[in-house]
């Protein structure tokens, strides 16, 4: 049963749309997500990079742009459940848990639960 619960967990990963735009190819072998490819065509990375574009980005580097943690809850309140205003955490949880920019993202209520997030790829 053990076996059958991790294999649906693990398949719930799979099937489910995890991430936030397509990945593609940009700036040589590097990987980014199809929604930010204004920055891309620019090609600065210090629109999120703050200092060494191989250090992570900034969580005010997601919000300049998105907005606060607040403003995303309210943007997502319709959807149940809210993926931006979680009942364990609140609207506290960091971009970066389940966004990433150049590698597949991960939506942490599914290391728990069996969520879809249709929404999550736009």
């Amino acid at each position: 049963m053990k076996t059958l619960i991790l294999s649906l967990l693990a398949l719930s990963f799979v099937a489910s749309p995890l991430h936030a735009g397509e990945l593609y190819k940009v700036m040589g072998k590097r990987e980014g997500r199809s929604n930010h490819s204004v920055m891309y065509d620019e090609k600065d990375c210090k629109t999120c990079h703050l200092g060494s574009p191989k250090g992570p980005a900034t969580e005010a580097a997601c919000i300049d742009c998105h907005g606060s943690y607040d403003e995303m809850a309210a943007s997502t309140r319709d959807q149940a459940p809210n993926p931006h205003d979680a009942p364990h955490w609140g609207a506290d949880v960091p971009c970066t848990v389940c966004h990433s920019e150049h590698q597949p993202a991960k939506v942490l209520c599914n290391d728990c639960h069996q969520f879809a997030f249709p929404n999550f790829s736009k």
